[in-house]
């Protein structure tokens, strides 16, 4: 039972664990907030590993992949679509679709979405599968698209190569070795007139990125691949994984493109203080549960939590250099965050052997008072027999 005095300091304490662990999520820079639908689980897709690792992005996702049941695809449009056309143009700066299962979307939600990629300039990303020819070309959907067809998922191999003489969204990437990056399976697609053809597969000769301005000079970029992001290029699987370092960077500028911001300079830097900033994260939750262990046992771990607040404090300094891409300030900041992370976890580590400590001696002096109280009476009692009184011998007599 916890005493009525303790019980203020646990109170104290999960308050103090809750703005730890809510305090660098609560910048005031604004940030990129995007819309997932469709197939976007993480083991097929990798637009929610890609948005939770960089900083500059907030998502959400209302995932209709194949297998759901009428039923359930509406009950997750309930809770994920945005209830009003207003809420959608307000809430979200971006939206993608991965291979897109919306057959039983609502007229009113195919308004609202055609309304803002023709008439609001929202941007759009699509990536598809068998959900084309099932519902998308025949909806009003398909006059966003760049595309007026779209053709099987072939498995044959291909490597990118980026068109020279564009904008510089993906020719940054070219001498990063990107296009010496495979792919495995692919679509083919017809670019509509007037759209912009990015890169194209090779020996294929079929065109892997286009876009084009949907509806006009009022409409967002609509940007199709035709290589429902495969694994191979991606680097979805374990095996793979790594094999394209480049490929959030590479998604990042598009969407910067998209939504007429300023495109990445500084790719190597951006990298490295991404890096940083989510080795913080890991670093400060691995303290955080050893503060908690260490409370457990009694430790006074107040001047830790103070010390590692005023950590946060900077790395809250450090995500907005990042989000102002201002890199070198923010790397330097965490290498200094980063030492006093280590600082902190070896004192808490020392708070928690010094409890423990003090548990195992009590623990032990508790063991070694009833091992000897119980020795020496099982010695008075069975072996000296200082209790016991001597009887003298009887006899049965004959009664009379």
């Amino acid at each position: 039972m916890v005493s009525g005095s303790a019980k203020p300091a646990l109170a104290t304490l999960s308050s103090v664990l809750v703005a730890l662990l809510l305090l660098p999520a609560c910048t005031a820079e604004e940030r990129i907030a995007c819309f997932l639908i469709g197939s976007v689980q993480n083991s097929i897709c990798p637009l929610p590993g890609f948005f939770a690792e960089d900083p500059l992005f907030t998502y959400e996702s209302d995932p209709h992949q194949a297998g759901l049941s009428l039923e359930e695809r509406t009950k997750l449009d309930r809770l994920y679509f945005p209830r009003t056309r207003q809420r959608l143009l307000e809430k979200y700066d971006m939206v993608f679709f991965a291979d897109p299962y919306i057959e039983h979307f609502t007229p009113r939600q195919f308004s609202d979405l055609h309304y803002a990629f023709t008439r609001d300039g929202m941007p759009s990303y699509w990536s598809f599968g068998p959900a084309y020819g099932r519902v998308i070309q025949g909806s009003v959907l398909n006059d966003v698209l760049p595309i007026s067809e779209y053709e099987g998922y072939y498995h044959r191999p291909w490597r990118p190569v980026f068109r020279p003489g564009r904008d510089p969204v993906f020719l940054p990437f070219v001498s990063l070795g990107m296009e010496n990056i495979p792919g495995e399976a692919y679509a083919a697609m017809k670019p509509r007139q007037g759209t912009e053809i990015w890169a194209d597969m090779r020996p294929l000769d079929l065109p892997w990125i286009v876009s084009w301005q949907a509806g006009g000079k009022e409409g967002g970029l609509a940007w199709v691949y035709a290589d429902e992001f495969n694994v191979y290029w991606w680097g979805l699987t374990s095996s793979t994984r790594g094999q394209n370092p480049y490929a959030l960077d590479m998604m990042t500028n598009m969407i910067l493109y998209s939504l007429d911001q300023p495109l990445l300079t500084d790719i190597q830097a951006r990298r490295e203080a991404r890096y940083r900033l989510s080795t913080y994260r890991t670093e400060k939750a691995l303290v955080l549960s050893m503060l908690d262990w260490a409370d457990m046992f009694g430790a006074n771990i107040f001047a830790l939590s103070q010390e590692l607040t005023d950590l946060d404090a900077r790395a809250a300094e450090a995500l907005d250099q990042y989000l102002r891409r201002e890199y070198q300030g923010c790397i330097s900041n965490t290498e200094e965050i980063s030492a006093g992370l280590t600082r902190i976890s070896s004192d808490a580590s020392r708070l928690k052997d010094q409890a423990l400590f003090w548990v195992y001696l009590s623990e032990w002096l508790a063991v070694s008072s009833v091992s000897m109280i119980t020795g020496v009476l099982l010695w008075t009692l069975m072996v000296r027999r200082r209790m016991y009184r001597t009887v003298k011998a009887t006899r049965i007599s004959r009664a009379r």
